[in-house]
């Protein structure tokens, strides 16, 4: 006779359904009823009275573990009763050892990826696991039960079950460049840059775009993830990125075009602004490598202006509400302050480089007064620092590095 079945879903959400109809036992997946019918679906062998109490109850001050465990036992109970599943004992105890019933046939989505990936993953042969990595790959929707994520057995499986489906998903990637099935390669690469976004799964999503003709897509994917890991994480893109940036201004020169069509695809391959020229940090890196070598050349001045955003004692601001309000009227300030021809850019969240052209050390005071006159309006000039330096002192060295020096130094 076959037995009734029960869907599990516990990827990027936790779910159930009994003979195709869905229900819930209690309406918040984090209670602790639920998190005794979790553990139990998920330890399909069982679990250790221990160790069931441990995962329901650590770090919480509980005086009887043992009576408080019987009670989420009866609760559950009778909460699957109400649903309307056959009369069923539900919870089995034999020994110590706590298990759900085996009157039905329970389906755990987080068990039938893992099987799949591990199957997919340990066939040497591309071909052979091709289909194996796809299915699993789309089984997974997420992390493992994400609202106990800070529950140290959900934890503990979602870190297993995430490395299980990165790899999936990178050899799966591979196949699709290797097999130029750039849609295919888009689509896998953007499902996981939206679950895990700081991992630079953005380079496959670039790399299909490129191979794809799609240039200013590319580019516009670039200046995103960059901006945002800027604004997260106080970093600039890894290196795939910079090697996809690389092809992709090759791509651009390699096309063969007369030079009117060449500089009409300058001038609106991105539309300029009105104001000071603000850029990304790699390609300030760049300008700034270039202009050096003209002002050492022509002995025009050049200044390295240095804006930190402070707590209005001297110290750099720390992630904060305040510090992303602080900064966007800074960058405002700054692009109304300085001229055209001048370029600046965001460093860090509390930090912003200026590069000065043909100007003094006086006039460099008057560009930092015109930014506090800016600010003063909303009370912001008392928490920004200046800092400033001349190019043509600096010396012939990596530039990068010449740059995080004064940033180092500025933000003490």
């Amino acid at each position: 006779m076959e037995k009734d079945v029960l869907e599990v879903k516990m990827l990027g959400e936790f779910s159930l359904a009994y003979k195709d109809v869905p229900f819930s036992i209690e309406r918040n997946s984090a209670t602790k009823v639920n998190q005794l019918f979790e553990i139990l679906l998920y330890y399909v062998k069982g679990i250790k009275r221990e160790q069931l109490q441990h995962n329901l109850f650590v770090g919480e001050n509980v005086v009887d573990p043992s009576n408080s465990l019987r009670a989420l036992v009866f609760r559950l109970r009778k909460a699957l009763l109400a649903t309307g599943m056959p009369e069923d004992d539900f919870v089995v105890i034999k020994k110590g050892i706590y298990s759900f019933t085996d009157n039905f046939e329970v389906r755990v989505d987080a068990h039938q990826f893992e099987e799949i990936a591990n199957i997919a993953l340990n066939e040497a042969d591309d071909n052979l696991a091709y289909d194996n990595l796809r299915k699993a790959v789309d089984m997974y929707a997420g992390d493992f039960l994400p609202m106990l994520s800070t529950t140290d057995w959900v934890l503990a499986v979602s870190v297993k079950l995430k490395k299980l489906y990165c790899s999936c998903a990178d050899r799966l990637c591979r196949i699709y460049v290797n097999k130029k099935e750039y849609k295919s390669l888009y689509r896998l690469a953007e499902k996981t840059a939206l679950l895990y976004p700081f991992e630079e799964w953005q380079a496959y999503m670039m790399e299909a775009l490129v191979e794809q003709g799609m240039k200013k897509e590319a580019m516009k994917l670039y200046e995103d993830t960059e901006t945002m890991m800027l604004q997260e994480l106080g970093v600039s893109v890894g290196d795939k990125m910079q090697q996809m940036l690389e092809r992709l201004g090759a791509q651009i020169r390699n096309n063969s075009a007369v030079i009117s069509d060449v500089k009409d695809n300058l001038d609106i391959s991105k539309p300029d602004r009105d104001g000071a020229f603000y850029c990304t940090y790699p390609v300030f890196v760049e300008s700034y490598r270039y202009m050096k070598r003209v002002i050492q050349r022509n002995g025009q001045s050049a200044w390295l202006m240095l804006c930190t955003i402070t707590d209005g004692k001297g110290y750099a601001l720390d992630s904060s509400d305040r510090l992303y309000s602080i900064s966007a009227d800074l960058m405002e300030a700054i692009s109304g302050s300085i001229r055209g021809g001048d370029m600046y850019t965001r460093y860090s969240d509390n930090q912003v480089l200026i590069l000065l052209l043909g100007i003094s050390q006086e006039d460099c005071k008057l560009v930092q007064n015109r930014i506090n006159n800016h600010l003063e309006s909303k009370n912001r000039k008392k928490y920004i620092q200046y800092h400033l330096t001349p190019i043509c002192t600096l010396k012939e060295e990596d530039d990068t590095a010449i740059i995080n020096h004064e940033i180092k130094w500025g933000s003490k």
